[in-house]
């Protein structure tokens, strides 16, 4: 009859051992009905079939006729299990009361998770024997604080390689879909592959600390004898890296690891040697008459078996291969101890050293994320937000990543810690190739969609809401043009929400909406959840950012300069352009309002033409420019710099600036705009005077940065501009306060996301599920089996105690 979980016991000649582990799996705190115990035996010949069969007869018995090895044995008790969820214990190990309990329920918490490690202990509960997996380059697993007193410093749950198969958990449909362990192992190492396999098909292997067993660390594996267990971990390490490793990986690191093999065996000792003559087998070899001990032997065996038995191992690599959903970037920090040497012989820590050196394994294993910008603005000394953003961006990201940036057009400038090209369809296939993540903005996958077709890990930028921004930009077209560009834009913006595996925004309100956006679009589903209750995995924000060095002068621009701004007059500067968003007549109007009786008073624009020419002329800056002229203030209060102030210019003009301003009318675009503009004021300590509403709105009232009006208040944009201008006390303030907050706006601080997820891509846990093979039962479906099971085996009354039991590890959790 089914039943909830299968504990599958491995057991040869392991007699002495059996009654300890037997006796603290009767004593789980797990619903004893719910469980039951799958005892395998390989071939042992010590009385360990007749002693279970006599004195624990409610154990289920699988009696295999041969020692099928640690593999063969569990895929054997595996297949007989009846539960939904498998556990494996070793039979030389003891269960702590809850370990089933808290392995199972690690389940519950997440969709991708495909096996749970538990924590293991010594037989005295003193020691780490595991607590996590890594693994060297060269393929031999390790356990992490084997040795160390548990002193609770790995108590804390999250992700590892591999589950040790001395105490593990797996659902039991999917250990079966994967191929379960490799039989070809006999020992060692399986549980490594199985780990490896599992990440690199999409799924995620969990430690759970709560979930406690006690081990003799080698109890029965001793019988093996040296020889035969060094012949086994060589060759199955260098198996596990062969199918697991992608092409470019197992390319660098496969010979170096053939040689360490080789050197491994040369450099541990043994009394038995043989002599080996190498001048018989080299005649023009001087040296004389040298020596073999029996552990080299075992791993010359162990690389002469895999030559003979390569193109199976290479039919089955290609087998996991083409189940790959994560590259090898994403598992390698992982690996934990990748260019760890974990021999302690001098000899072979030197050669070691050498060999990594000389085959670049450094730039594989400590590899800097080869990150890919794609831009569709202009770039060059005169660059508008898109621009800017990408380029500081690029900038950072440098720091640590390896980057490119693609854009439109190439202007004046030049990059000196990133490669900078412009994109073009002859060479976008071999940057796309290249590239470990692809980040890109705005339209950049709508006119490149091949981009989404190479199984690149995505970044879309969403700083900019253009589809909202488009609604007011075009109010004025006709309404069959402004249609069809609203349907482009629903399209675009659907095609990266659906195909992109990180986001970014420039604020909470934004990441607001796109997680409105993103939900409509499915991207909220339990694969995602799971992975991250707090979604930060999948959106977070990343806003515009200002420079970590202060703006230096060099030289004047406005005031003595521009006819009709004096040396002692008043600046207020707009920064960016005039687009049709804004508004710019409200502040005109103050600023004619109040040079009645201030006429030190001035207003200047930075630009009116965008200096990316596919950006259409602004209905609201020829507006703007009217209404100065109409109120006669045009070259006497307010001035308009025709052209646009080159990107490594615009400190000058900020540094002469008495306060930045920034209006705009209440419409949506509004709600979730991003004025980066603001951003130059804080970075240049202004005092700004903005339109409350928006983010930077509401930032500059939280920190008292300056003065927030409400839209279209024409006193009310007059009596701001006056109070910071004659109050000198409170302009002092402002400008303490933003001088203590930017060094939380600069772009080394608030790229911070975006750069920790390029430190370890990865793509989102739902992107994984495309194209996978079989039909996994999801932790859903495997709950619904179990109060199935229930049902089946005690009724209602079961099915209520089970839905409690639930329920109580949701809760301890």
């Amino acid at each position: 009859m089914p039943c909830d979980l299968s504990v599958v016991v491995l057991n040869f000649n392991g007699r002495q051992f059996l009654d300890d582990c037997l006796s603290s799996l009767a004593e789980q705190s797990y619903p004893a009905d719910l469980f039951e115990v799958v005892f395998v035996d390989n071939g042992s010949s010590d009385g360990s079939v007749a002693h279970v069969k006599a004195g624990w007869p409610d154990v289920r018995v699988v009696e295999l006729p041969t020692n099928l090895g640690f593999a063969g044995g569990i895929n054997a008790g595996v297949k007989h299990a009846k539960g939904v969820y498998v556990a494996l214990i070793n039979n030389d190990a003891r269960a702590h009361p809850d370990w089933l309990k808290h392995g199972v329920a690690a389940f519950d918490e997440s969709m991708d998770v495909a096996m749970v490690a538990s924590k293991i202990l010594t037989l005295d509960g003193k020691s780490i024997d595991y607590a996590g997996g890594a693994l060297s380059f060269y393929g031999h697993g390790f356990k992490v604080g084997v040795g160390e007193l548990d002193e609770g410093q790995f108590d804390r749950p999250g992700e590892t390689l591999f589950g040790s198969g001395c105490a593990l958990f797996m659902p039991r449909d999917l250990f079966l879909e994967v191929g379960g362990l490799d039989s070809d192992y006999f020992a060692f190492f399986e549980d490594v592959d199985l780990g490896w396999r599992l990440w690199l098909m999409g799924y995620r292997v969990w430690y759970e600390p709560a979930s406690v067993v006690y081990h003799r660390h080698h109890g029965t594996a001793d019988a093996l004898g040296r020889e035969r267990e060094r012949f086994l971990l060589e060759r199955n390490a260098l198996i596990t890296i062969i199918k697991n490793y992608e092409d470019e990986t197992i390319e660098r690191a496969l010979g170096p690891a053939i040689m360490l093999a080789l050197e491994r065996g040369l450099s541990y000792s043994d009394d038995q040697r043989q002599e080996f003559d190498l001048a018989t087998a080299d005649p023009s070899n001087p040296v004389g008459p040298q020596t073999i001990d029996a552990m080299t032997m075992a791993h010359l065996l162990a690389i002469s078996e895999i030559s003979r038995n390569m193109p199976q191992i290479m039919e089955r690599r290609r087998e996991i291969q083409a189940r790959r959903r994560r590259r090898d970037i994403e598992i390698l920090p992982l690996f934990r101890e990748a260019l760890t040497p974990n021999v302690n012989v001098p000899r072979f820590s030197q050669t070691f050293d050498g060999i990594v050196e000389q085959a670049g394994l450094n730039r594989v294993f400590n590899a800097r994320t080869r990150v890919l910008l794609i831009t569709g603005d202009t770039v060059s000394s005169k660059m508008a937000g898109p621009a800017i953003r990408a380029w500081e961006m690029c900038s950072e990201l440098s720091r640590k990543h390896e980057v490119r940036m693609l854009v439109t057009s190439v202007g004046d400038v030049k990059a000196t810690t990133f490669d900078l090209q412009e994109l073009s369809n002859e060479t976008l296939h071999d940057h796309i190739q290249w590239a470990d993540v692809i980040i890109h903005q705005g339209f950049v996958m709508h006119a490149n969609p091949t981009i989404k077709d190479y199984g690149k890990v995505l970044v879309a930028d969403l700083y900019d809401p253009f589809h909202i921004e488009n609604l007011e930009m075009f109010q004025r077209d006709e309404a069959a043009a402004r249609n069809h560009r609203f349907i482009t834009d629903k399209d675009v913006i659907a095609e990266q929400l659906t195909s992109c595996d990180y986001f970014i925004c420039a604020s909470e309100k934004q990441r607001d909406f796109w997680l409105g956006q993103l939900s409509g679009a499915g991207r909220l589903n339990p694969f995602v959840y799971d992975q991250d209750p707090t979604l930060r995995s999948l959106i977070d924000v990343v806003p515009f950012g200002v420079s970590g060095n202060p703006p230096e002068k060099r030289k004047k621009v406005l005031k003595g300069v521009v006819p009709g701004i004096a040396d002692t007059d008043r600046v207020l500067l707009w920064g960016g352009g005039i687009y049709n968003w804004f508004d710019p007549l409200t502040l005109i109007r103050a600023v004619e309002l109040i040079a009645r009786e201030h006429p030190e008073i001035k207003l200047f624009f930075m630009g009116l033409t965008h200096p990316n020419p596919g950006v259409p002329k602004m209905r609201m800056a020829t507006e703007a420019r009217a209404l100065a002229a109409e109120l006669g203030v045009e070259g006497t209060q307010v001035f308009f710099n025709d052209g646009w102030v080159p990107y490594e210019e615009r400190a000058d003009y900020l540094l002469e600036a008495d306060i930045g301003v920034s209006c705009h009318f209440e419409h949506i675009e509004t709600t979730y705009s991003y004025r980066t503009r603001v951003l130059d004021y804080f970075w240049a300590e202004l005092p700004v005077i903005v339109t409350r509403g928006d983010a930077l709105g509401q930032l500059v009232e939280e920190h008292r940065l300056g003065l927030t009006v409400a839209p279209g208040d024409v006193d009310g944009f007059a009596a701001a501009i006056l109070q910071i201008l004659q109050d000198g006390e409170l302009d002092r303030e402002f400008r303490r306060n933003i001088a203590g907050l930017r060094p939380d706006l600069s772009w080394g601080n608030i790229i911070k996301p975006l750069d920790d997820f390029c430190t370890r891509p990865r793509h989102a846990a739902d992107r994984l599920q495309e194209g996978r093979r079989g039909e996994r039962m999801t932790p859903r479906r495997r709950l619904v089996r179990r109060m199935e099971v229930a049902l089946e085996q005690g009724g209602p009354v079961l099915v209520a105690k089970r839905a409690a039991g639930y329920a109580y590890r949701k809760m301890v959790k």
